[in-house]
């Protein structure tokens, strides 16, 4: 049996490549294969590059690549060399040798698993791979049907039971042990009983964690081995969702108003009793937050939902902005890096008599490949000003970082205010017997379609 977990890749395409590739992990590299691209992570990075320039529609922040993780039993008692076998029939099967692809096998984790790392850009026709809920269940059920086939067991599990979990993971989740699930009954409970995100974190360290606040706040128990991103166990464990939940802890979960249409007529007495509970429950909210709020008119409403939706594009725009400097950033930063790293090499190959070159080249073709991009690269970027030193770049950085968390605190703030004016904004239009948007919308493709004539 295989359970399988994909995840995007948004930046650094060549460090998870030198995850995956890592000879200590791959029985000295003997198990890994690749399609459409070379197996060194540097080249195949380059080799990435180049197609994802083609792609025909640009999109902000876009995922440059994909990794799938397959992993594999310990009770199938499955060799490194068949598991390497039913990776790249996986991954010949799932991207159709449209995409170029790097296949892993890693034996150093108890259990056998498979790294796929893709590019997102097909190199037939420049199109971006759609990685959504269907394409996850398809990955699955082609991984199934190769264990199958192969003689490994399969067991008959939900999608959505398994989405995104390792076999250890789930495994230890229907013992009841996950370690993700009591992370986050750990913060919940921490949560509960602070008033301060300072108190939040010293709460947490007392109970054995470490804790990292980069861009992302991160946790380890001191019997894990690695950090978790809050964001990995859902929003609500992102940094700036913990200090939303200890900033407002008494916050009104406003619901839609129940509606008594045919079907919910139909249901009986028990459910009308229940809808008209429930509805009295709302409406008690709606009064809270309008008086939270000093709405005491329409008029109020629609300026305080106009102005928040205005706040949160702004932020979101600003956020956006944001990232793609600490992009571009953090690229000068490789760039400079890379360059700096291949420079000796490059500095020995200009040295050589002509009759040497040609041998020391093809040993050391891609040091020196990458020498020369980079180069070329960071001359075009700074053409008319001086290459930036590598700790202003990180200084830089290291501000963008610090604006982006509470930038990112702010927008959260007003995504929440933004949700609960919606459903508030929906609530008063059903009480005041005004249509949405979507329903006026689906009320004009019905009548649209009404008028069509069809002449067989």
């Amino acid at each position: 049996m295989a359970y399988v977990k994909i995840k995007p890749i948004h930046s650094n395409v060549e460090k998870a490549l030198e995850y995956i590739t890592n000879p200590d992990k791959t029985s000295n590299s003997t198990l890994v294969s690749s399609y459409g691209c070379s197996i060194s992570p540097k080249v195949a990075k380059l080799e990435f590059e180049l197609v994802n320039k083609k792609a025909i529609k640009k999109r902000k922040d876009s995922v440059i690549a994909r990794h799938l993780i397959q992993s594999f039993s310990p009770e199938d008692n499955i060799t490194p060399e068949l598991a390497n076998k039913i990776g790249q029939e996986l991954a010949t099967e799932v991207l159709k040798n449209e995409y170029q692809y790097v296949v892993a096998t890693h034996m150093d984790k108890g259990h056998i698993h498979n790294h796929i790392i893709f590019n997102t850009t097909s190199i037939t026709e420049n199109k971006k791979y759609r990685s959504n809920k269907y394409t996850y269940k398809n990955i699955q059920k082609i991984s199934d049907r190769l264990c199958i086939e192969n003689s490994l067991n399969v067991i008959p599990k939900s999608i959505e039971e398994r989405k995104g979990k390792s076999y250890k993971e789930y495994m230890e989740t229907k013992k009841g042990s996950s370690w993700k699930e009591i992370l986050k009954t750990d913060i919940e409970n921490t949560i509960n009983k602070c008033s301060t995100f300072n108190e939040f974190i010293e709460e947490m360290k007392k109970l054995d964690y470490s804790i990292k606040q980069g861009k992302y706040i991160s946790f380890k128990h001191l019997n894990q081995e690695k950090f978790t991103r809050g964001k990995t166990l859902g929003e609500k464990y992102s940094e700036e969702s913990i200090r939303y939940r200890i900033s407002n802890p008494n916050k009104i979960e406003l619901n839609k108003i129940i509606e008594m249409n045919d079907k919910n007529k139909s249901k009986g007495q028990g459910f009308k009793k229940y809808a008209a509970k429930k509805n009295i429950e709302e409406l008690s909210k709606m009064t809270k937050i309008m008086s939270e709020n000093n709405i005491n008119s329409i008029s109020d409403f629609n300026n305080l939902y106009t102005e928040t939706l205005l706040k949160l594009n702004q932020s979101n725009e600003t956020i956006d902005a944001i990232n793609k400097k600490m992009e571009d950033i953090s690229s000068d930063i490789n760039l400079i890096l890379t360059w700096k790293k291949t420079k000796d090499i490059s500095d020995e190959y200009l040295k050589l008599d002509e009759n040497e070159k040609d041998k020391f080249k093809l040993e050391h073709q891609d040091a020196l490949n990458s020498h020369i991009l980079c180069q070329k690269k960071l001359k075009e970027k700074y053409s008319k000003t001086k290459i930036p030193k590598l700790s202003t770049l990180k200084y830089e950085l290291s501000q963008l970082e610090n604006t982006l968390k509470e930038e990112m605190i702010e927008n959260y703030s007003l995504k929440q205010d933004y949700i609960t004016f919606s459903k508030l904004k929906d609530n008063i239009n059903h009480i005041l017997g005004i249509k949405s948007e979507s329903e006026i919308e689906n009320k004009r493709l019905i009548d649209r379609y009404k008028n069509i004539n069809i002449d067989i």
